[in-house]
Order: C-alpha cells, then structure tokens, then sequence
C-alpha cells in the first residue's frame, strides 16, 4: 500500500480566504485563514495535511518579503513534508510563482500555488476544486514550483493571469502546461530536473521600472526612471520587441552607459521578444538593450529584481538574465550578449 502523502498549506490571504460584506458587497481578508477540511472534506482522501498561515493579505500588497517568507517557510519545513501548497490571491500570484521558483534553487518538493475566482465560503466557488487538484498535483513527482488553476497546473513561472471573471484565469502562453486534470490527469510537459540539494536565496531589489510604450511617446520617460535610481527598467514595446527608430536607441544607450540595463519586451502575450527581424529592434540591441525572449511579463520583472539582489551587475547580469535558470525561457528565444542579429527569414 502507498504511503499517504504529508503536505504543508501555507496561507498567504487571497480571494479564497476572503468575506464578503453585504450584497453584493466588497471582499476583504477575513479576521482569520479559513479552516479547509470542513468545507472541502475530500481533502482528506488525498493526504494528510497541515496548515500555516504566513500572512493574510488581498495579493495586491504582496511583497519581496512575503515571497521570502513563503521560501524560508518551505525551506524550515522541507524534510517534514512531501510537497507544498501556497495558498494565494490571483492578481499577483505569477510574480509570486516566479519569485520561488528562483529564490528555491537546487532539487526540491513540489510546491503548488493556487487560489480561486470566488471565497472558499460561497455555494459557487471555484476554490474546492482547485484546492484537491492542488493537493494532487503537489503529492505527484513534480520537483518544481507549479501554479494550479481551473484544470491546469502551469509551470510558475510560465503562467499569467489572463482573466478576470473566467474561473480558467490563468494560461501559458509560450509552455504547455504540466498537468491538465480532466477525468483522467495527463501529463502535457517534462518537469525540470534539478541537482544538487535545495538552496535557498531570497534576496531582491525593486529597483526596477516598467515602460509600457505608445505610438508618439517621449523617450525621455526613459530618462526620468533611471535618473530615479532605476538599475533595470523594462520596455513593454510592439510585436516581437520593434520600437521607433527616432530617439529611443540615443536614449537606450545613455541608459546603458549609465549602468542600468534595458530589457525589451513585448506588448503580446504569445511568441519571443528578440532583434533582427525590423530595424527598431536591431537598432535597440546595438545601443545595447536586451532581448526578454519568450518570458512572461511577470518572470521579467521578478527575475530582473532577483538578480540585482543577487549582486548580479554588467555582463553578469546579462548573462544570467538570458540564459534559462528554472525553466523560465526557452533555450535561445533571448538574444545573448554578443549574438548576431537574426535575419528577417530566420524562423
């Protein structure tokens, strides 16, 4: 007979745990996390399971902090448990995702975040469901850090929130999902295999600014978030990474040669941001930008913000941000520090 699985729930806050006041009223954290096995008794049929509450917040105000304290909780309790299920609000739940699968380096238990469209409490809600297939998927060989929502489990760091009223708000769009749990569960993608005993690194810097771009935009705006002190600042820009050709690529370089790094991507959900297909682009590269290859946006940000806590600088952190750490970007969707641009014809 197999043994039963032992998980750990850390609980964070998030919609799942969350009262309503009044009809149809505002949702708020409730005084307490709520006690799981009454309303979802099926959780019992999949493992034994014990609870902490880490803190209890709407994940708006989520911060590096929290995220470091959902990795030492795991990293305290490692050897007690088969696997982890983090218990989280939904609008920020990718860059929390994200944020473990690199402050958890080394081969670890699953670890599993999920959350729900409606309160725990409510006759309509979406959380009973996510809450056993979390549990499942986090008793499973799954060595990595997976977010589980509907009926997938998404590598974290792949995933992004896609809707606000659909209780599918999660997709990944440049990964397949690992699991798709319907009658039967399959397995869509390998998970990552990772050596080495788990390491734990937690530190970030949010010196970090996002620039979303639109047609007639001052490129000075570039200017003014590295003069604020910004060490990294994101370009959200068109397609597949093209910006104007006027005056942003004198002003990348000065960014550049100031010391920050300027990493382009791409307003679209699906597909790599990369040079060499439109002059924008390649001119961007040669006034020394980076190219985000097939992450998503909120991996971009919290990768860039781990590394500079990391002590990641120049060519370093160049590197380091294009190259795959935790399955994060496909191999070669980036443009390395010093490749070619790619031809028009190239893919």
């Amino acid at each position: 007979m197999t043994a039963r699985s032992r998980l750990l729930f850390l609980h964070t806050g998030g919609t799942l745990g969350m009262t309503r006041s009044g009809d149809p009223g505002v949702l708020t954290p409730a005084a307490a996390a709520p006690d799981l096995v009454p309303h979802v008794p099926a959780l019992e049929k999949v493992a034994d399971i014990d609870g902490v509450v880490l803190s209890n917040v709407d994940s708006s105000d989520m911060s590096p902090a929290l995220w470091a304290t959902m990795a030492e909780a795991i990293a305290e309790h490692h050897d007690d448990y088969d696997g982890f299920v983090v218990l989280h609000g939904t609008d920020t739940m990718s860059f929390s995702a994200a944020a473990l699968s690199f402050m958890l380096g080394g081969h670890h238990k699953p670890v599993v975040l999920t959350g729900s469209q409606r309160p725990l409490g409510e006759a309509r809600t979406d959380a009973r469901v996510n809450l056993v297939h979390s549990a499942i998927a986090a008793s499973m060989d799954i060595p990595e850090v997976g977010l589980y929502f509907g009926s997938h489990l998404f590598r974290g760091n792949r995933a992004t929130k896609t809707s606000i009223h659909a209780y599918e708000a999660f997709a990944s769009p440049n990964h397949p999902p690992l699991l798709e749990m319907g009658v039967d569960i399959q397995r869509m993608a390998p998970t990552l295999v990772r050596k080495g005993p788990l390491v734990l690194r937690t530190e970030c810097s949010t010196a970090i600014g996002v620039l979303s771009l639109f047609p007639g935009m001052s490129p000075t705006s570039l200017a003014s978030l590295v003069e604020n002190g910004n060490r990294v600042v994101v370009l959200r820009s068109f397609g597949e990474g093209n910006l104007p050709q006027v005056g942003w690529p004198e002003e990348i370089r000065a960014a550049t040669d100031a010391g920050a790094h300027i990493i382009v991507n791409s307003q679209c959900r699906t597909g790599a941001s990369y040079s060499g297909r439109y002059l924008g682009g390649t001119l961007a590269k040669d006034s020394g930008a980076l190219f985000s290859g097939d992450m998503t946006g909120e991996t971009i940000v919290v990768k860039a913000m781990w590394l500079l806590g990391q002590g990641h600088t120049g060519d370093d952190f160049r590197q380091h941000f294009s190259t795959p750490l935790a399955g994060e970007l496909s191999q070669d969707s980036a443009d390395h520090p010093g490749r070619s641009s790619r031809g028009a014809d190239s893919r």
